[in-house]
């Protein structure tokens, strides 16, 4: 019938576009998953989980293995197709925020960036 739309796909359109966990390879919905770029002025890694970062991400559960995992491959480098040093601290920093007793409050550095 002309004009006729499967249910399903509207349905898979309402959840949002399908995307490929770097950690455990899984597919699920972009919005149950965090969004990773790289910023080659500051040669970082970092979360982007507004969605609206320029450029290409790379996607991860918000789950610590999945994390753990992605770090360790160095799957976000490869995914996000970076040659050269970059650092992952900001990732790793999501990763210990995942951790069961991880005190949200704790920040171990000062407004200065010091060490307190």
């Amino acid at each position: 019938m002309p004009g006729r739309q499967d249910q399903r796909t509207d349905a898979a359109e309402a959840e949002g576009p399908i995307r490929t966990c770097v950690g455990c390879r899984g597919r699920d919905h972009d919005s149950r998953l965090l969004r990773v770029v790289h910023d080659p002025r500051t040669a970082t890694l970092s979360p982007d989980p507004r969605r609206r970062a320029v450029g290409r991400g790379a996607w991860v559960h918000r789950d610590e293995r999945c994390i753990a995992t992605a770090l360790d491959r160095k799957a976000f480098i490869r995914s996000l197709r970076v040659a050269g040093n970059v650092s992952q601290d900001a990732i790793s920093e999501v990763l210990e925020a995942l951790r069961p007793g991880h005190d949200p409050t704790h920040r171990p550095y000062g407004p200065a960036g010091e060490h307190k």
